[in-house]
Parts: structure tokens; C-alpha cells; sequence
């Protein structure tokens, strides 16, 4: 039964399912061979804090459960607006000859 966060250095106690992340791992070939079970339906759970699911995940390591940390997210910050050109652009002059006659 899980009761406690799978980081060995967090003692965080399960409380409540929606605080954290549980984990499903299906055991891989080298679990069934250390374990001598072929069964494909049998699953391992785990679960993970609230603050440390933000930091990690968990993978099987060989026969074992390891904790990964999950990679860096760069959160790119916006860019501050481009400056206003206080200067107005001046539009160019309607053609003074339309339809063959000038304007003065």
C-alpha cells in the first residue's frame, strides 16, 4: 500500500490521491526475470508528492524503481514592448494628375 512519497529523502505521508502523482509501472523484462513472474497484468504503484512530482518522475532502473529528475523547463520571459516612434510618418501626396488634368 502506498503511504509515504517514493523519494527516499521526502517524508511527505499520502493524504489525499489528488495531492501529488501516482504512478502504474509495468514491470520490465529484467523485474520478470530477477522476480521469476511472468505475469504482464502485474503493476507496481508509486507515488510522488505534490512538490516533488514538479521535480521528478520515477522510471524502472533495472530491477529497481529510480528516481529521474525531469529536465529543465526554460520559461522564456516576454519581451517588453517595442518602443513608440514619436515621429509620424507622413503619407505621400495624392497624385496631383488624375484622368488627364492637373490640380493646383
Amino acid at each position: 500500500m502506498l503511504s509515504k512519497c517514493a523519494n527516499p529523502r521526502c517524508s511527505e505521508i499520502l493524504r489525499y490521491l489528488h495531492k501529488g502523482k501516482i504512478f502504474c509501472l509495468a514491470p520490465t523484462p529484467e523485474v520478470q526475470t530477477a522476480t521469476g513472474k511472468r505475469n504482464p497484468a502485474l503493476e507496481e504503484r508509486f507515488w510522488l508528492c505534490e512538490r516533488c512530482s514538479k521535480e521528478m518522475t520515477l522510471v524502472w532502473g533495472g530491477t529497481q524503481v529510480k528516481l529521474v529528475r525531469l529536465p529543465f523547463k526554460v520559461v522564456e520571459a516576454p519581451l517588453p514592448p517595442a518602443p513608440k516612434n514619436e515621429m509620424r510618418r507622413r503619407r505621400p501626396r495624392a497624385r496631383a494628375v488624375r484622368a488627364g488634368r492637373e490640380d493646383r
